[in-house]
């Protein structure tokens, strides 16, 4: 018979035997010559032990498990914690999922919306039953889902919106869907719209004075100069085929201090570019091929990113960048012909460097100590490279043939590979067994440390079984 009395009342003799259920239906069960102890959770769980010292046990046990049981930290997590692991999340839906960890995120997932609308993927879910006019359905979505939000007074951290069908007069809509979304202290702005006949859409004033925008995004769009510009918590500025002039883009990044990462893709407008703010950590440039000169005064940059057509000249300055500097990436054959001018040692800490071959060097020499990591492309008729890298690990070409790269300081190198397209043909394939294209691999195995190591010299017609064979761990 199972009794409900407390710890300290309990009598034991020789033969001590008791059983006590608690208000949790725990049965704890003692006997003097058998020494067990058995928990489990408070779903009928049975304690065995020997006498008051195993009940006292027991008891701390339970306490401990329920203790456990009644904290819930995912629930106790402050508000702007919430917002930041759902500001990961990349739909609605997602967000949506989250109320199921607890009661208090069944509501949080409202107080924090990213709205995004993509037209594309939109009517492509239309059916024929739906209606006819696609577009204006999504138009109407769009309005429908901001006013709900507004209606509640929903925090809304980011609005992206993607219009492949926008015309001018669209203008005023979009023009309100921005302003609503500003209005309720957004962090961050994705806006991509289509244009016909070269008619682009001018983004209104509101969205260049936000006191609480830190990311925007535009593309297919015309910046105008506002007065009234100031993104004081502005850290990423991604503009793609935007057309801009170099006045009201340099006005821009002055109006925003806290600037960090700029990229310019396929802008047009731009002809002469110097870029001076002390924040700037990274600056891509891609395809903006109107550029006939950059310069870029950064003291805190770390990463440079220069790609354009080789048909298309452009100086590129980094004087101001050299004690910061650590990724450097050019993907223009003239640009990298002009940095290969002994240009490199000026970085002091530089660590990575892509480099597109100008087609017509023949040689050229890359001199930093602070150097990992190689890669280079192009180079047609390039025969000789001196490398002096003493802290080089990782090596990348990719090319038409193998040059001969002279390594003049002692290395451990631990991973290279090697594209050529010109091993393609079955002559080439036999240089396998001793011609000059395995000599012009010695000086690679000779820079490997004798830790480990990764050679792999690929084609892409080439036989499986001679990629394996130049594959060397």
């Amino acid at each position: 018979m199972v009794s409900s009395v407390e710890p300290q009342h309990v009598s034991l003799g020789k033969k001590r035997k008791l059983k006590i259920k608690d208000n949790t239906n725990s049965v704890v069960e003692g006997t003097g010559k058998k020494r067990k102890l058995k928990m489990k959770d408070n779903t009928n769980s049975v304690v065995e032990g020997d006498g008051p010292k195993e009940i006292q046990m027991a008891e701390d046990a339970g306490q401990m498990v329920q203790s456990v049981e009644s904290v819930d930290r995912i629930s106790e997590l402050p508000n702007h914690v919430i917002h930041h692991i759902l500001s990961f999340l990349r739909n609605v839906k997602d967000a949506i999922r989250t109320r199921s960890l607890s009661k208090r995120w069944r509501t949080m997932w409202f107080s924090f919306a990213a709205l995004m609308f993509y037209e594309q993927k939109f009517v492509a879910g239309i059916g024929p039953e739906d209606g006819s006019n696609k577009e204006n359905l999504f138009r109407q979505h769009v309005a429908d889902s901001l006013h709900t939000y507004l209606a509640n007074n929903a925090q809304i951290h980011k609005f992206l919106l993607h219009m492949t069908s926008f015309d001018l007069t669209d203008a005023p809509l979009v023009d309100s869907w921005l302003t609503s979304a500003v209005s309720q202290d957004i962090k961050e702005i994705d806006l991509q719209v289509g244009f016909k006949d070269s008619k682009l859409y001018t983004l209104p004033e509101v969205v260049l004075s936000s006191e609480t925008l830190t990311g925007l995004r535009l593309s297919g769009c015309i910046l105008q100069s506002f007065s009234n510009i100031m993104l004081p918590r502005l850290q990423k500025l991604y503009l793609r085929k935007i057309h801009l002039s170099e006045l009201i883009l340099l006005s821009l990044i002055s109006r925003c201090p806290s600037i960090e990462d700029l990229r310019l893709i396929q802008c047009s407008g731009l002809k002469f570019l110097c870029i001076l703010h002390p924040s700037l950590s990274r600056v891509d440039i891609h395809n903006c091929n109107q550029l006939k000169k950059v310069d870029i005064i950064a003291p805190n940059l770390d990463t440079f990113w220069f790609c354009g057509k080789k048909s298309t000249p452009c100086k590129v300055g980094l004087q101001g960048c050299n004690d910061s500097l650590k990724n450097l990436t050019i993907e223009h054959p003239l640009v990298s012909r002009d940095f290969c001018k002994n240009q490199f040692s000026r970085f002091s800490l530089l660590e990575k460097l892509d480099l597109c071959i100008f087609d017509k060097t023949k040689s050229f020499t890359i001199f930093n100590r602070s150097l990992q990591r190689i890669a280079l492309k192009g180079g047609k008729k390039l025969t000789y490279a001196q490398i002096h890298a003493p802290k080089l690990v990782s090596f990348e070409l990719k090319g038409e043939n193998m040059s001969y790269f002279d390594f003049t300081a002692p290395l451990r190198l631990t991973d290279a590979k090697i594209s050529l397209a010109s091993i393609t043909e079955s002559k080439d394939v036999e240089v396998l067994d001793g011609n000059k294209l395995w000599f012009k691999m010695v000086p690679f195995i000779e820079r490997f440390g004798p830790e480990g190591y990764k050679l792999i010299m690929h084609s892409n017609k080439i036989g499986a079984a001679y990629y394996t064979h130049l594959c060397v761990t």
